[in-house]
């Protein structure tokens, strides 16, 4: 076994079996979703992330770790003397598709095709459960007729995800235009699957984050929609949405840690979770959908500053141990995890004091 892996494993197998799970969180005080994507995908202690390997014929993912403690990182395989280049016997192989940690257990997606008898072209998503390591899986369900997985975000042991069905002709599996947009829910702990339509067409709907106990769901062809958390109501978006930029596409916003960030003409507007709002005049919010709260700072890559949350104060990051265009992920005990690029491993650590230009 990987020695390093071998002291990752460990750490979370003590995290879980103690039942303390240690979180990294995006705001402290406010439980949020997270979100599951190969721009950030927080687990326990670190950060689960995919490199591209290319092998003999073959090209595929490879799941790694990067632990947040030790600031390293491990192939997810705890085989001893693997070579890691084979997916049939290295299970750091075919775990990419929103691999997610609940309990003791590491839950993922894997997608296939089938054709029928009558030469109809049919998608699914098996959801698999292993051990920590990747070992021991096996498949707890099957969702049906599913195209892909749109976008994905995980709040206690329940997976939401947005999910497109496509019509397909007989014989060619081209897809006719024809089709719909679902919201889905699987809870891992319990193996349940609750399915929901959007729309009558095969929109693109990506989940913009939480606020106040509903998910705000949106597209770029004018779907704006929130589920209820509690009664999975689904329900017209209750916020103000952004303006138009000069190309007719809505300005950024976020939704996470309790506070909410739209654009109204050249100013960010951010409200909190009492409906309190604070204007920046002239402040442009980034337009990526992984930049969210992190411990009471909006941290604005694009401008490389961060507005504090709790007195609505635009501070200077230090751009000497942060350079702009870096990405603030999460706070993990009184250090911040720092990413130069989304979805690759280079990570850094920075001490709280350290974040600040000083005066």
């Amino acid at each position: 076994m990987n020695k390093l892996f071998a002291v990752i494993l460990a750490a979370l197998l003590l995290m879980t079996a103690c039942g303390a799970e240690k979180k990294a969180d995006y705001a402290e005080g406010y439980e949020t979703a997270r979100r599951s994507s190969r721009f950030s995908n927080l687990n326990l202690n670190g950060m689960f992330y995919t490199e591209d390997y290319d092998g003999d014929g073959f090209s595929a993912q490879r799941l790694w770790f990067f632990d947040f403690d030790s600031m390293k990182s491990a192939i997810m395989c705890s085989k001893p003397n693997c070579r890691h280049d084979d997916p049939e016997t290295c299970t750091s192989f075919r775990m990419d598709n929103h691999p997610t940690v609940v309990g003791n257990n590491l839950y993922f997606f894997l997608s296939r095709s089938e054709w029928d008898k009558d030469e109809k072209l049919h998608r699914y998503e098996d959801i698999y459960k292993a051990e920590l390591d990747g070992s021991s899986r096996i498949k707890i369900d099957t969702l049906e007729d599913i195209d892909y997985i749109q976008d994905l975000v995980v709040k206690g042991s329940v997976a939401y995800f947005t999910v497109i069905e496509e019509e397909k002709e007989a014989q060619t599996g081209v897809a006719t235009g024809n089709g719909a947009a679902y919201i889905c829910s699987y809870d891992f702990a319990n193996e349940k699957y609750n399915k929901r339509q959007l729309a009558d067409y095969p929109a693109r709907p990506d989940i913009l984050g939480e606020y106040n106990g509903g998910l705000y769901i949106r597209d770029h062809d004018g779907l704006y929609l929130r589920l209820d958390l509690e009664t999975n109501e689904i329900t017209d978006w209750d916020m103000p949405i952004s303006s138009l930029n000069e190309y007719e596409r809505t300005k950024p916003m976020f939704a996470s840690g309790g506070f909410y960030g739209y654009m109204d003409g050249d100013n960010a507007v951010i409200v909190d979770s009492e409906g309190n709002e604070m204007v920046f005049e002239n402040y442009a919010l980034p337009d990526n959908i992984a930049v969210l709260p992190v411990n009471g700072y909006f941290f604005n890559p694009d401008s490389g500053t961060a507005i504090d949350l709790s007195t609505g104060e635009i501070l200077e990051i230090n751009k000497g141990v942060i350079p702009k265009y870096n990405y603030v992920l999460c706070y993990h005990d009184g250090s911040y995890i720092i990413n130069s690029q989304l979805g690759g491993s280079n990570f850094k650590k920075v001490p709280e004091d350290e974040m600040f230009k000083k005066e």
